[in-house]
């Protein structure tokens, strides 16, 4: 019997219909190839290459928050570029993740690579505003009193 997702990793394929090639084979599904494995259809040499292709597109891998343990991404649309790899929405790298397609080696490192873009770090909450304060009455100043200046003898009043 063969596993395609490896002998020692006894994980279940995450991406049931997911399609394999094999230069000179017609195109399987990964349930298709784990069935004939089962079967004892594939030989042992063919089934120690496998695991190598079939990890990342069956969904072989544990499941991967790519934003590191418990986080999510903020923004699921925003794209991500890696060297060598299609520009992908952080929200399809995060599916990505979950499912199993993204070996543990390279879960481990996507955390620090997303963060910025995707929003990995759990939203900061807007700032609650200090209460405003009731408003305190200003003290009302006692009214000028008329001005006692004695009359004026010069003006002949």
């Amino acid at each position: 019997a063969c596993d395609i997702c490896g002998e020692d990793m006894s994980m279940s394929i995450g991406i049931p219909n997911g399609v394999i090639e094999f230069p000179g084979q017609p195109a399987i599904t990964c349930l298709e190839l784990q069935l004939d494995g089962a079967a004892g259809l594939i030989s042992s040499t063919m089934c120690d290459r496998i695991p190598l292709v079939a990890n990342s597109i069956c969904g072989c891998n544990p499941s991967c928050s790519v934003c590191g343990d418990g986080k999510e991404v903020d923004f699921p649309d925003a794209i991500v570029d890696f060297p060598g790899q299609a520009p992908i929405s952080c929200g399809n790298l995060q599916l990505n993740g979950f499912i199993g397609s993204i070996r543990p080696d390279e879960c481990d490192q996507i955390p620090d690579l997303i963060d910025e873009v995707c929003g990995c770090d759990p939203r900061t909450p807007e700032p609650t505003p200090e209460p405003t304060p009731e408003p305190t009455p200003a003290d009302t100043p006692e009214p000028t009193p008329e001005p006692t200046n004695p009359a004026c003898d010069i003006c002949g009043e």
